[in-house]
């Protein structure tokens, strides 16, 4: 039986702090500790601004709000090694997994420990200057390198495991995780892989290409985009973005080397719908 739990709430998705509340009076009424967490209104790449960071000992961490709230949770909480689950605020809400209208019986369950986890696998991203700096950040979904502002066409030479791949012209690439291949991945055209598997996917982004077809690799290869120092300038300007929160501006001859993190996010799991059958619950009637 669960004894203490990490509320996260999303204040722009309950402004006044009515359902947070109705949340943690429902748990210290069953005599569950709780400590509520307010995220962020802006999502910034300073770890200070990381807030679930510090927090250990708790049974799970209870994400209030979308599939955003659920990625900042994710990232934050990825040393801890401590199961989320999400209620459902938002609009789609793929990866939360409560929905309001039920919410009283899902929590009953979470605190009688009735349900199963399932692991995702996360990304690591490292930028890597010309000076030696070392940009690190993590995502459950996906890392994206697209073009920054103007429409001009941009051109990333990719290399998988030291090798040369292709040299993808148009908006960007998509590396994404099989958690994320339901997003961003999706709507640019990309496969969408059953999310407990080991793989990453590699999709191009508007590709001035007669063939742009997806690639999967295997969770053990190494993707490296490289930057040359020549070809970026202010009408071409590269951002790297990390589950499309934390965001970097490349510079000329940076590489960007893309792998599986050491990391997993551990997801709750209430319902014994299979996968295609969220799928289809999801986005059916999208």
């Amino acid at each position: 039986m669960m004894r203490s739990v990490l509320i996260y709430t999303n204040q722009n998705k309950d402004p006044n702090g009515e359902f947070t509340k109705k949340v943690s009076d429902f748990f210290r009424s069953e005599g569950v500790s709780c400590e509520v967490l307010v995220s962020d209104k802006e999502r910034t790449q300073d770890k200070d601004a990381e807030i679930i960071s510090g927090r250990r000992g708790y049974d799970c961490i209870i994400v209030l709000g979308g599939d955003g709230t659920v990625l900042q949770a994710a990232r934050e909480a990825r040393q801890l090694e401590i199961p989320i689950v999400g209620v459902n605020l938002g609009k789609l809400g793929f990866l939360t997994e409560i929905e309001p209208d039920r919410l009283n019986d899902s929590l009953k369950r979470l605190i009688h420990e009735d349900f199963y986890t399932e692991k995702r696998m996360m990304l690591k991203g490292e930028i890597v200057r010309k000076n030696g700096e070392i940009i690190t950040a993590r995502s459950l979904n996906d890392i994206v390198i697209c073009r920054y502002g103007g429409m001009n066409m941009i051109t990333l030479p990719v290399y998988v495991n030291g090798q040369f791949l292709h040299l993808y012209k148009g908006d960007g690439i998509i590396v994404t995780t099989p958690t994320g291949s339901s997003g961003y991945n999706l709507s640019a055209g990309g496969p969408i892989v059953e999310p407990s598997s080991d793989v990453m996917v590699l999709t191009s982004i508007c590709s001035h290409s007669l063939n742009h077809a997806s690639l999967i690799l295997s969770a053990d290869d190494v993707i490296e985009v490289r930057l040359p120092d020549t070809v970026q300038d202010d009408t071409k300007k590269v951002e790297c973005s990390f589950d499309g929160c934390i965001r970097f501006m490349l510079e000329k001859g940076d590489t960007v080397k893309i792998r599986k993190s050491e990391k997993y996010t551990e997801f709750i799991k209430l319902d014994d719908l299979s996968f295609l059958e969220t799928l289809h619950k999801k986005l059916g009637d999208a």
